[in-house]
């Protein structure tokens, strides 16, 4: 993978991108969450793999065992419409895999065509990129969510390489927003080295943006990725019961307290334990893959 140098890529500067058939199924039901977490079964849908961007604490790294170049896939649109026919109505995520807009699928723009027509079917498209143009002309409609994932700047400049600022990303979000389009936004994952006060204006900026619902999540991570990203963040992570690394009890409390103030609104939780939502007190009603 190359990029032009000298600055941050923009969406446009990818090159040497893998095109290909893809042979497994496109669709996938959700259900590798341990128990004791919280974090409702949704779809996969794979319209591509892999993401550009440089994040030294992503997961996709232990998935594609340190090769997570973008891979587009080329089959017909007729080859995921019957899986998505064959499949009862729900969320269908295109972002576990991916990221869904950083580089555009070949099978996106049919997806959202699909999906249109289909009341009980949503398609969640999740993102760090600040790509519109996708949705330039474009009709909105409800059975699409675009979340933009985001951090506090200064955590994204050191961890989330050749990613777009946080707060450009927001501004794409505001744009989509002005268009018709569903925007949630996610901010994940909360890196907490003692002080949460760099989070304080990106919490003030998701906000004022008022998208229709904010997730939250503290870093966590398999102990496996270690090898492949040697520089991922681990100050302060303990093994956790559901075999992730994570912070303590008492420090994922204090964060989801303070992040809620700072929000104004009590946040959805990403992949959190029941032991946390019932310390918080607070009631699920929802998350970033549910509609």
């Amino acid at each position: 993978m190359a990029f032009k140098t000298g600055r941050r890529p923009a969406d446009d500067d990818l090159l040497n991108l893998v095109f290909r058939r893809r042979k497994s199924p496109f669709v996938r039901l959700f259900t590798k969450t341990p128990p004791g977490v919280v974090c409702p079964h949704f779809y996969e849908l794979i319209l591509s793999n892999g993401c550009p961007y440089d994040c030294v604490y992503c997961y996709l790294r232990l998935t594609f065992r340190g090769n997570k170049h973008p891979v587009l896939f080329t089959n017909s649109w007729e080859e995921v419409h019957r899986e998505l026919d064959a499949c009862g109505d729900g969320v269908f995520s295109t972002g576990e895999l991916a990221d869904s807009l950083a580089v555009v699928p070949p099978l996106l723009a049919p997806a959202v065509e699909y999906f249109r027509a289909r009341p009980g079917k949503y398609l969640l498209l999740t993102t760090k990129s600040c790509n519109t143009a996708f949705f330039r002309g474009l009709e909105p409609t409800p059975q699409v969510i675009v979340s933009f994932s985001v951090n506090a700047p200064e955590v994204a400049e050191r961890l989330e390489r050749l990613a777009p600022p946080p707060l450009a990303r927001l501004k794409a979000a505001a744009k989509l927003m002005e268009w018709g389009w569903r925007v949630r936004v996610r901010l994940d994952p909360v890196v907490w080295d003692g002080d949460l006060s760099s989070y304080r204006s990106v919490c003030r900026e998701i906000r004022a943006l008022g998208a229709e619902r904010v997730t939250v999540g503290t870093l966590r991570q398999y102990p496996g990725l270690f090898r492949f990203a040697p520089g991922a963040p681990r100050k302060g992570l303990h093994k956790a019961s559901d075999g992730r690394m994570r912070y303590s009890l008492t420090v994922r409390l204090g964060v989801y307290e303070r992040v809620a103030e700072w929000l104004g609104v009590q946040p959805a939780l990403c992949k959190e334990t029941e032991e946390v939502w019932q310390a918080l007190g607070w009631t699920f009603c929802g998350c970033n893959c549910t509609v």
